[in-house]
């Protein structure tokens, strides 16, 4: 059974990495030893680890099941990928494990989605194959948002040194000619469609699934942290334009805090599904069942 259903759609988290993994001041330059404390009481354990002092936040892909495609969600780290961040270098996971675990094989997926093109959202795109970067699902065809992947492409070809993610898991998805660059607010089908969420990164997009009265949205990166939500101008150190990210930050809060609009964060631990409500002057998050 999958983890949940938003009417037809049967959605599963398929977790590359978890348990303690940031630094507080690298994730959330704003945040201090003093707020830490202020709020270790819902903080501990969950989302902060003491002991290690560290951020706990999952790396995860999402597969979403419709009645006409199965779509995977973001595509983590991978493995097997030289990167400079050691937390991603030369993974060797589980994670195609997890996914059959799921019901899925690489052959089944005919849909992926990028909520961006920033490395541990792309990684799973390819695999090692004889020693080239190849597609890992040969059937699916690569939604990015035009937006987004016209950036990266520019800053790409600009670069004294090529970066590498775009190099293993963006650009082979091109060449093998599975790609498709789709404006931020594509329907991919009835039910199913993009919103832009910039800032985080210049084309960055959530993704809704609205069917059986329930409506959610995968934010992707435009919330990190719950502390994002306790205070909604910090912004991640991984974002790109600052005002921006606040913006949509504030304006998604807003809506989300009036309706009963399920939230999916891609780094929020599990059970991940839950809802935003309002707390004075600013947000929390409400894990649902709890």
């Amino acid at each position: 059974m999958p983890t949940r259903n938003i009417g037809k759609y049967g959605i599963d988290m398929i977790i590359e990495l978890e348990g303690p993994r940031f630094e507080p001041w690298r994730l959330l330059p704003d945040c201090t030893p003093e707020i830490l404390k202020e709020h270790a009481s819902w903080l501990i354990p969950r989302h902060y680890d003491p002991e290690t002092d560290l951020f706990v936040a999952p790396i995860q892909s999402f597969l979403l099941k419709t009645p006409h495609h199965t779509i995977l969600i973001d595509g983590c780290f991978g493995n097997h990928k030289d990167r400079p961040n050691p937390m991603a270098n030369q993974l060797n996971t589980r994670w195609l494990e997890r996914l059959a675990a799921a019901g899925a094989t690489p052959e089944d997926i005919d849909i992926v989605l990028c909520s961006h093109l920033h490395p541990d959202h792309v990684g799973w795109n390819t695999k090692l194959e004889n020693g080239q970067w190849v597609p890992t699902f040969p059937n699916a065809k690569y939604l990015f948002a035009e937006p987004e992947f016209t950036h990266w492409e520019a800053v790409n070809n600009a670069a004294e040194q090529p970066l590498v993610h775009l190099v293993d898991s963006v650009l082979p998805i091109v060449a093998a000619g599975q790609s498709q660059l789709v404006p931020m607010d594509h329907e991919v089908e009835d039910g199913l469609w993009l919103e832009p969420m910039i800032g985080h990164s210049p084309g960055h997009v959530g993704i809704n699934v609205e069917d059986g009265g329930e409506h959610a949205i995968f934010i992707g990166d435009m919330t990190h942290h719950p502390l994002q939500l306790t205070y909604p101008d910090w912004c991640s150190g991984f974002c790109d334009d600052k005002p921006m990210a606040i913006k949509t930050r504030r304006d998604f809060c807003e809506r989300a805090a009036e309706t009963d609009l399920i939230v999916v964060p891609a780094h929020f631990p599990p059970p991940t599904f839950g809802t935003i409500m309002r707390d004075g002057d600013a947000y929390r998050f409400h894990y649902e069942g709890e």
